[in-house]
């Protein structure tokens, strides 16, 4: 499936976690790649962007042979966490660490609940996860309160909403989305109320138990920082950086990081071509870029 789009730029196109392939041989990755360089050159696109399936082996030299260029485009998950939920709590707690453990425990003894919401719910999570957003410096997405009510409706029961609550008032929430035997947790939101009670430790722990009771495997904790993900080490020190970063929580909890294939960007357009690799060598213009091209 390719998305294509109008943009101050001229018509661009995405595909996302594509192509899909029954087996990725060399000749079948080969023939998928001329048949979507075929299509960008039929549809006039000025670019085109391709982001491989999580588990695919196209790399980002197969995409190059056919003409895609060599830098990786920004905005895109090129890493993830994933934390194994098979087998319920006792498997949950096994991979979590030390302090994890201990703040999970707390939480429990000062009185700390999670309960499930509903689509009412969906409004205080929103601004649960505004505040969130600002804290971070980052543009929620989406940015309206009616997507995430047009979700619920389109998507319930495989999309659901849980509320961690210090003396009955909530105080963080987590959406997530179940798809096969993988559940995703998408947004989440924390008001910053009572850090000592560690709401969002029980939170998140209650929300993947939830998972495996579901018959989920594992669960997403969606993007990760690639440096970060691939500097980490099982059973070595966080260093530093990834310790005081927001991955840290989720990597206590048991994830672990997984790498992605890399986006890549295409264009049949020689000049367009030149100026873009260019572009996407330059951080600040790099990320403009990427916004612009799946926004």
């Amino acid at each position: 499936m390719l998305l294509h789009k109008r943009s101050r730029f001229g018509p661009v196109g995405f595909v996302n976690k594509g192509p899909v392939l029954a087996e990725e041989t060399p000749e079948a990755v080969a023939g998928a790649i001329d048949a979507v360089c075929r299509t960008a050159k039929e549809l006039r696109l000025r670019a085109l962007v391709v982001h491989p399936p999580d588990e695919s082996v196209i790399r980002t030299e197969d995409m190059v042979r056919h003409g895609f260029l060599g830098s990786p485009v920004p905005g895109i998950a090129d890493a993830m966490a994933i934390a194994t939920v098979k087998g319920g709590r006792p498997t949950i707690e096994s991979h979590m660490s030390r302090s994890a453990k201990q703040n999970y425990r707390q939480a429990l003894r000062r009185g700390v609940d999670v309960v499930e919401g509903g689509r009412e719910d969906i409004r205080l999570f929103f601004e649960l996860m505004l505040g969130s957003c600002r804290r971070q410096g980052a543009k929620p997405n989406p940015g309206r309160v009616e997507s995430l009510e047009r979700l619920w409706d389109e998507f319930f029961p495989e999309v659901r909403l849980f509320l961690a609550r210090c003396c009955g008032q909530p105080v963080a929430g987590l959406l997530f989305i179940r798809f096969g035997r993988r559940c995703w947790f998408w947004k989440k939101g924390w008001n910053e109320a009572a850090p000592e009670m560690h709401a969002n430790v029980l939170l998140n722990v209650q929300a993947m138990t939830k998972a495996a009771e579901w018959g989920c495997d594992s669960v997403d904790f969606a993007a990760m920082d690639r440096p970060m993900a691939e500097r980490w080490r099982p059973g070595q020190p966080m260093d530093v950086a990834l310790a005081q970063s927001r991955h840290a929580f989720n990597l206590r909890l048991g994830a672990r990081p997984v790498l992605l294939p890399r986006a890549g960007a295409y264009s049949p357009m020689a000049a367009f071509r030149a100026v873009a690799e260019w572009v996407l060598r330059w951080r600040g213009l790099s990320r403009f870029l990427g916004r612009v091209l799946v926004s």
